[in-house]
């Protein structure tokens, strides 16, 4: 079935079932179906061809879902932004996509602007929630009663449905080319690992930029009522647990952390749950032993990436209620679990040949949740793929149980709360302010963000540097996830024989005592 099938598979089943809640309320699937037409029909009628890319910039809301089935329904590409970013990361990304159409929140009007004038070709740019000045409002631009119905394309389970922005050691946005068929293999796996015997009930806190836009539409057809919260606050989530009886949930391993520490925990139920899941970065032992004992027998942990998505290992509620109970197997905890139902995972050689057990290799997947390549890229596509494998980047071990063991990483990438950060592209920005004459970013072990965003600078002779300025100046630059949140002083970095500063020296000076490289 083509992705948006398995959406109208829903509203067939469940048409007067909400789809989603949020603070304004309740949607139905009808409701949905009904709005998400007439968004496809709107595009058609400015013309806009198949295959075309359709970028959503926008916090979550209502109608980021609407226009992802309405671009689908229309034979569109969807293209979610990450609207934590920079304007010139975000322009840099859809330029790069060759973006028709751009959806936006109001917040991100000046966003909007800046992508407006560099997209000569954007045939359309509307505001997802309300008029702002310069652009029409989603609701103004779908009516046209007049209008003749036009019929939809024919689409195929090889068509693109979705671009999903990566990047590579240098930051250089990359776009992830989806079909129907890596996302319905997706929607295949989320079957066969939560299985519910009644419509399930999910908590939306991460992005629906991210995993749980993906996430969501394996829950579509079973008449899945998708809970919408606008803050990430802890006690929020819980309330919003109790509240709504959530049954599955997505939260990346800092918003665990902020939950278990939090003394109001115990005042809410939270019986309702049957599946937390985790994932996006390295979830700390420790910290695992403490969620199994407050939340029960409901972990699932995932392993994917933008370029082949998630569980292409799993790490299953009855994993983790197993070895949190045997001793003798108990080191299987810090493993992101085993090859997925749909999904090779192994451990590679650097000749292209599967690991022994215990060699330490990089991890690399054979999977129809796999991209069909970069978009325009073919260099970068075919540099990550050899004997038919499409390789991560991160180094790893597999055990003699065939778990998957995550040891370091082998591109330099930081992960912090769940977010890529591209350590090049900073260390351009930082190396920018006038008192710094050379530096180095690395991700620092850090309890909260699993990886801090951290910058090591060595100063022009006769300069300082004031900490507040510092990260403001970065932070104006880069966003708020990319910027450093951290900067140390060194009096001199570590060079090679060839002069070049060794960011992985300094990366291994702070995680020198860490049992985890990542």
């Amino acid at each position: 079935m083509l992705i948006i099938e398995h959406f109208e598979h829903g509203v067939a089943q469940f048409p007067d079932r909400a789809v989603l809640i949020d603070d304004n309320g309740s949607m139905s699937y009808k409701e949905m179906a009904g709005t998400a037409w007439t968004i496809a029909q709107a595009l058609l009628r400015i013309g806009l061809p198949a295959d075309s890319s359709v970028a959503l910039l926008s916090p979550n809301h209502r109608m980021v879902l609407a226009c992802q089935y309405g671009t689908l329904k229309a034979g569109a590409v969807w293209v979610p932004v990450n609207y934590r970013n920079s304007v010139f990361d975000n322009v840099a990304q859809l330029a790069k996509y060759d973006t028709r159409v751009l959806f936006f929140h109001s917040s991100l009007r000046e966003h909007a602007l800046a992508i407006k004038a560099a997209i000569p070709d954007l045939r359309a740019a509307i505001c997802i929630d309300m008029e702002v000045e310069g652009f029409p409002a989603l609701s103004d631009w779908c009516q046209d009663k007049a209008a003749q119905e036009l019929p939809f394309p024919a689409r195929a389970m090889e068509d693109p449905i979705a671009i999903l922005s990566t990047g590579g050691t240098t930051g250089e946005p990359k776009g992830a080319v989806h079909t129907n068929r890596s996302f319905e293999t997706v929607i295949s796996t989320i079957y066969a690992l939560f299985p519910f015997d009644e419509p399930p009930v999910h908590l939306v806190v991460a992005p629906l930029t991210h995993a749980a836009a993906v996430f969501h539409y394996a829950l579509l057809p079973r008449g899945g009522t998708h809970v919408l919260l606008s803050s990430t606050d802890p006690v929020a989530v819980l309330q919003a647990i109790e509240r709504h009886k959530i049954s599955v949930v997505y939260l990346p391993p800092t918003l665990i952390y902020m939950i278990l520490a939090h003394p109001r925990l115990k005042e809410f139920n939270l019986s309702s749950l049957r599946y937390l899941m985790y994932g996006a970065a390295p979830m700390s032992v420790e910290k695992l032993r403490e969620a199994a004992a407050v939340f029960g027998p409901i972990l699932i942990q995932s392993y994917g990436q933008t370029e082949c998505l998630m569980f292409t290992t799993a790490l299953t509620p009855r994993d983790h209620a197993e070895i949190l109970s045997n001793p003798a197997i108990e080191h299987r905890i810090a493993s992101v679990g085993r090859s997925g139902p749909f999904a090779r995972t192994e451990v590679m050689t650097e000749d292209g040949e599967v690991a022994a057990d215990g060699e330490v290799g990089e991890i690399a997947f054979r999977s129809s949740m796999q991209m069909t390549g970069f978009y325009k890229d073919a260099d970068a596509t075919n540099a990550i793929r050899k004997n038919g494998w499409q390789f991560s980047g991160d180094l790893g071990r597999r055990d003699a149980d065939g778990y998957i063991y995550v040891v370091d990483r082998k591109r330099d990438m930081i992960i912090s709360g769940g977010f890529n950060v591209f350590p090049g592209e900073v260390e351009q920005v930082v190396l920018g302010h006038p008192s710094v004459q050379d530096c180095a970013v690395v991700g620092t072990p850090d309890d909260k963000w699993g990886e801090m965003v951290t910058a090591v600078v060595e100063l022009k002779p006769g300069s300082s540097i004031d900490t507040a300025e510092f990260l403001t100046f970065c932070k104006s630059k880069l966003g708020s996830v990319k910027a450093p949140k951290r900067v140390d002083i060194w009096p001199e970095l570590p060079r090679s024989t060839v002069g070049k500063t060794l960011r992985r020296v300094v990366r291994d000076h702070f995680w020198a005592n860490q049992q985890r490289k990542i």
